[in-house]
């Protein structure tokens, strides 16, 4: 093949090898309208990747290229899987919440597909649908982009950025405006980012690195997984408990977290640690090592 074509695991033009083609061409009866169709198995000629290809042409097809009714034939091609020229979307759609990650993927769907105003609406969909997971309340879309910063959400130069957004999806839903490529990979970018620092980030994090616990499940699993069998039988402090961990939470919400736990531990509801009631620090004893997984234990 002579033209480069896209690779989606090279990401970006490469030499592809024709492994298998299939052609057709029909037309009219009186042979004034003519098509042609070709299909392609290729393969990328720098990693082997297995791509499909499509080109289509008719008679229809040309641009005048000069005064004299001169004109030039033109061909569709397609390459599939569908791709983004540019950019990437988010690979780990499971850390994103149902609603947002079903817009998303239809989303780039509709961007992979070329189909720009239906891009730029999921665009917007996606902004309403954070702050609808998030509990963002406004009387239209505008107000709540601005409540996202104010509750901290995200900083005023990004909230500026997600009006961006707000215009070019209201352009091409109520104007039916086409918006421009590069306009829609730049705010793709912006759409990417925001989703990985509310979303994305935190949960690839966990488990590898410490974090902020600013839950009291977080709390509790923190407290279980600091718990080991050389603690059992002692008295100890939350703060002998937690040891460096203790850096994790803020002097408000260990206070809060810890006040919840002893009113567990007083009604039965967490049994692997009793409590005396003392100051200027609670005193607990470490009855047993915690299960952290009780699946089928009863």
């Amino acid at each position: 093949m002579k033209d480069k074509l896209f690779c989606n695991n090279c990401k970006g033009l490469r030499n592809q090898n024709e492994v298998h083609k299939v052609e057709e061409r029909g037309g009219d009866e009186e042979g004034d309208f003519q098509w042609y169709k070709s299909y392609s198995i290729i393969k990328c000629a720098g990693c082997d990747s297995i791509s499909f290809h499509q080109v289509y042409g008719d008679t229809e097809m040309f641009e005048q290229t000069g005064p004299y009714g001169e004109h030039d034939y033109y061909y569709d091609e397609s390459v599939y899987p569908p791709y983004l020229k540019r950019g990437e979307a988010i690979q780990q759609l499971f850390y994103l919440p149902e609603k947002i990650r079903t817009i998303y993927a239809e989303t780039i769907a509709s961007f992979k597909s070329n189909s720009s105003i239906l891009t730029a609406g999921g665009l917007r969909a996606i902004i309403e649908a954070i702050c609808n997971n998030l509990k963002i309340k406004g009387n239209n879309l505008a107000e709540r982009i601005d409540g996202l910063s104010k509750n901290g959400h995200l900083t005023l130069a990004e909230s500026k950025r997600l009006h961006t957004i707000r215009f070019l999806g209201n352009d091409a839903l109520h104007e039916i405006e086409k918006p421009k490529d590069e306009h829609l990979y730049l705010l793709l970018e912006i759409v990417n980012h925001l989703l990985s620092n509310l979303f994305v980030n935190d949960k690839k994090m966990k488990g590898k690195v410490e974090t902020m616990i600013d839950t009291y499940d977080d709390f509790i699993r923190l407290i279980q997984n600091r718990i080991d069998n050389d603690m059992v039988g002692k008295k100890m402090t939350i703060s002998n408990i937690l040891d460096k961990s203790k850096r994790l939470l803020t002097k408000k919400n260990l206070t809060e977290f810890e006040n919840s736990f002893v009113k567990d531990i007083n009604s039965k509801k967490i049994t692997f640690v009793k409590v005396e009631n003392k100051k200027p620090d609670n005193i607990y004893e470490i009855i047993e090592r915690p299960l952290l997984f009780q699946f089928g234990i009863k």
